[in-house]
């Protein structure tokens, strides 16, 4: 009768286990970021999160990829930012940082969001996901202070191009490590990364009148993206002034407002 009890118990375990592991098609995605948007279409299911809501600007998005059931999938992606502006259409720059396969329902990107939604157009992400369309659309706000300064070339006056403001997001009385990625526009589509620039910088605090020292202009680093330092010497109201050069040419002059207490 014990053994008989024992194998109940048993095969109950293994039930409750099965069970438990069929009705999560949670397992295998954690994330602490908000939720933004989410759309089912064709059968698959996309969700975006980020730290804050999407703005003009370099963003970073994490897409979870389920079937319509709930069940996290794998695969290959290509992901494509479009503005739809009515009587035309166009793109913005975007990475990959883990390349354009994803596992267990997780996909990391950064679109550059050059304008924001409104009357002159709106913003979608369209997802092909192991050849299967779905199209999520997203709104895209103009921070107060602008992280995203587009400008034509002093050079050509033709290229049109994009500095991103990446860090400091948090910025400290201090040294602050600087990271900016710069982008230009080659087609309504292509948005390509810009590597091979020189920058000088100036921290100014408009107020005060005056700088700080011990600043180290950024430098490229890979994909267009530029490391620095910036020092400030108290909180208030800075710009980080930047000179943008090509072969010792100036191409254009982006600076950026920043404000800490």
């Amino acid at each position: 009768m014990k053994a008989i009890k024992s194998i109940f118990i048993l095969l109950a375990i293994v039930f409750v286990s099965a069970c438990s592991d069929s009705d999560d098609p949670q397992l295998g995605f954690e994330t602490d970021l908000t939720e933004i948007n989410s759309i089912t279409e064709n059968g698959l299911k996309v969700t975006l999160f980020a730290s804050e809501d999407f703005f003009v600007g370099y963003n970073n998005i994490t897409a979870k990829i389920e079937d319509e059931n709930g069940n996290l999938l794998s695969g290959d992606i290509v992901v494509t930012p479009m503005m739809d502006m009515m009587t035309m259409s166009h793109s913005s720059p975007i990475e990959f940082p883990d390349g354009t396969t994803f596992q267990d329902g997780s996909f990391n990107f950064s679109p550059v969001f050059v304008m924001p939604s409104g009357e002159m157009g709106s913003w979608s992400i369209k997802f092909s996901i192991n050849e299967t369309e779905v199209t999520v659309p997203v709104e895209v706000s103009a921070p107060e202070k602008a992280r995203l300064v587009s400008f034509m070339s002093m050079m050509d006056e033709t290229t049109k191009y994009f500095v991103a403001y990446i860090d400091p997001k948090d910025p400290q009385v201090g040294q602050n490590d600087l990271e900016i990625a710069v982008f230009k526009k080659q087609s309504m589509m292509e948005w390509p990364a810009v590597t091979g620039m020189e920058f000088e910088l100036e921290p100014w605090m408009v107020s005060m009148d005056h700088g700080s020292p011990n600043n180290v202009a950024p430098a490229h680093t890979e994909n267009g993206h530029y490391k620095g330092t910036v020092n400030f010497t108290m909180t208030g109201d800075w710009q980080i002034r930047l000179t943008m050069k090509d072969n010792g040419n100036t191409c254009g002059t982006p600076y950026f407002d920043i404000y800490f207490q």
